[in-house]
């Protein structure tokens, strides 16, 4: 497939435009971090108008992210979730290349944009414990890894808005441990990424998600904008479903759940054949970017 699209671009006479992006994935252990890369590294059953030409892999973590949403998600199993690396050498960095088409390219020209992403899936226990430890070698060694990133995404699910408080405290902590190290380079992004959004509650939403952020998560909300009106960065919010829904006019969550908790949501897919995501590449576009793009916010 990836050899025909070639061949289709020499002779249509496209260029091509590079943009890559540094990524580190952070949030509860619940939020379907892992699920999200794996959706996005299948990209399964993509409409015509999609913005999005090709999803392909580009080392071995990737090509493992496939296995998992062919041989887990596919088959209504759950992904493990991402354990604690006691050395940050050993956490997976996930390549992939995100094809855009051209004529949905921000400049309208006949270039196509690969944008061309390094992204490395925290465990949920960086963000519940290891943050909360002010001296420790492991927190320090993981705001090392964490540095260099383009930008951040911050992934909560949308469910969970009773934790608010206390993942709020979680954000003030990364926050200001990278603060001191990030006076001297260029702005940092974090995309605030609400997770689950093919429920019922959040889906009707999902075209507000800085709406939806704020009312469910005012504190987060709160902390993010005040750091961003303080100059240290850029703030942008999105939702996403790595499942998403059935039915063209009334809409089903593609998903069965398992358990719902104040820790969250745990679902499986329902329907493979059907199997959609939405919102995937949005955040990643405006990381990569600093630019938001109307059709990935809707993709």
């Amino acid at each position: 497939m990836f050899n025909s699209l070639l061949k289709t671009r020499i002779n249509e006479n496209l260029k091509e435009e590079n943009c890559s992006g540094i990524l580190r994935v952070i949030g509860d252990r619940a939020a379907g971090k892992t699920t999200y890369m794996a959706a996005l590294a299948r990209w399964p059953n993509a409409d015509f108008s999609s913005p999005v030409e090709l999803v392909t892999p580009a080392n071995k973590d990737g090509e493992d992210l496939i296995k998992q949403a062919q041989n887990l998600i596919e088959s209504g199993l759950q992904i493990e979730q991402t354990r604690l690396a006691n050395d940050v050498l050993e956490i997976k960095d996930y390549s992939l290349r995100i094809i855009l088409k051209p004529e949905d390219n921000l400049r309208r020209s006949n270039t196509v944009l690969n944008l061309d992403i390094s992204c490395k899936d925290y465990s949920g226990e960086f963000f519940s414990d290891v943050l909360q430890q002010t001296d420790s070698q492991l927190l320090r060694d993981y705001l090392n890894d964490c540095f260099p990133a383009t930008g951040i995404m911050l992934m909560i699910d949308g469910t969970t808005h009773r934790k608010d408080l206390e993942y709020a405290r979680g954000v003030d902590r990364l926050l200001v441990a990278l603060a001191g190290r990030d006076l001297f380079s260029e702005k940092r992004r974090i995309a605030l990424v609400l997770t689950k959004c093919e429920l019922a509650d959040l889906w009707v939403n999902r075209n507000r998600p800085k709406f939806l952020a704020e009312a469910r998560f005012p504190t987060i909300f709160k902390r993010l904008e005040s750091w961003q009106n303080l100059g240290m960065g850029n703030v942008e919010y999105f939702t996403t479903s790595a499942f998403g829904v059935t039915g063209n006019k009334y809409y089903k969550p593609n998903s069965q759940q398992i358990y719902r908790g104040r820790g969250g949501v745990a679902s499986v897919l329902e329907d493979s054949k059907k199997w959609r995501p939405f919102g995937l590449v949005s955040p990643i576009y405006w990381i990569c970017t600093g630019k938001r793009n109307s059709q990935l916010d809707n993709d």
